[in-house]
């Protein structure tokens, strides 16, 4: 069921055990929105299997308790923040859940109890609208999470909209901090076994040219996320780096500006892709993710050809 950000307060507050779970490598805006709603409504913040650096960067700074694969029979009710497709949350999608989400895809809607889900920059823009619309007041550790899940989000606003800027606004007068501050909670310099990964993904990279698009793909055995927006830092149009994973196949994909002026949706892409390889997949019209079954090299190859039926 959908439900506005004014009824969210009169919903959740039907419960009384609430975990916001977030996703398998969770981000400083999946971190920073389950910290803000936390504080103001109750509850536990939890996320699969890890956090990125920059969510670790962040949690440390907020001082966000963050429970890793925390044991989801034990709550009322879960909300899954930030997430758009089970398979980022690593089987622990409970019977009953709730769900708050910036995402393109609608693979949690259907068995959602409820649900706010908007196509905005950041899920920590829904938040703020969430705790405005629901007279919640925020510290400045909950200003400083929202603001900062956004600047990541956004690339440090390089995709931000007018109201992007307008809630950030509102979240620095709100918080009573300098924007610099958010800015520093994320400024985690790249460790040397992510710089290798992206140099590795580089030298690898095949770069097929399709009319005026460069496509690259390439492997790696993590960072895929870091690698595929390094190859579009480095001139392709459309990159997609696979990786390897246990059983399974992670493919992250980044695309330019103009590739998704162009019609280009990798968020569409990739969860039809995953979906015909038994898995899933989704995310942005220019940055999405997929994880399935098979040979990286095959899916690699078929990302590549669906790209060059979109774009020709």
């Amino acid at each position: 069921m959908r439900i506005s950000e004014q009824q969210y307060g009169d919903h959740i507050g039907r419960y009384q055990r609430i975990l916001y779970l977030c996703h398998r490598n969770a981000d400083p805006d999946a971190i920073g929105s389950s910290f803000a709603l936390s504080r103001a409504f109750g509850g536990s913040i939890g996320a699969v299997d890890d956090l990125s650096r920059t969510g670790v960067s962040l949690a440390k700074i907020i001082k966000a308790p963050v429970l890793i694969n925390p044991p989801v029979e034990d709550y009322d009710l879960v909300v899954v923040v930030d997430t758009s497709i089970g398979t980022q949350l690593g089987g622990r999608l409970p019977a009953g859940y709730a769900l708050v989400d910036h995402h393109l895809d609608e693979g949690l809607l259907e068995d959602a109890l409820f649900y706010i889900q908007k196509p905005t920059n950041s899920t920590a823009e829904i938040v703020w609208t969430i705790l405005k619309e629901n007279g919640k007041k925020v510290d400045k550790m909950a200003a400083l999470g929202l603001l900062a899940g956004m600047i990541a989000d956004t690339g440090r606003f390089k995709r931000a909209t007018p109201t992007t800027f307008r809630a950030a606004a509102e979240i620095l007068d709100a918080g009573g901090f300098a924007y610099e501050e958010a800015q520093e909670a994320l400024s985690v310099p790249a460790n040397i076994s992510q710089r290798i990964a992206v140099l590795k993904a580089a030298s690898r990279a095949e770069v097929v040219r399709q009319g005026d698009w460069l496509v690259a793909c390439t492997t790696v055995n993590s960072f895929e996320g870091s690698a595929a927006n390094a190859l579009v830092d480095l001139g392709a149009d459309v990159a997609f780096v696979a990786g390897r994973h246990g059983g399974r196949v992670r493919i992250s994909a980044r695309c330019s500006r103009e590739a998704a002026q162009r019609g280009l949706n990798l968020a569409k892409l990739l969860g039809e892709m995953g979906k015909s390889h038994g898995g899933d997949g989704g995310g942005h019209r220019s940055a999405a993710a997929l994880e399935a079954a098979g040979e990286p090299t095959a899916i690699l190859d078929a990302c590549r050809k669906k790209v060059a039926e979109s774009l020709s």
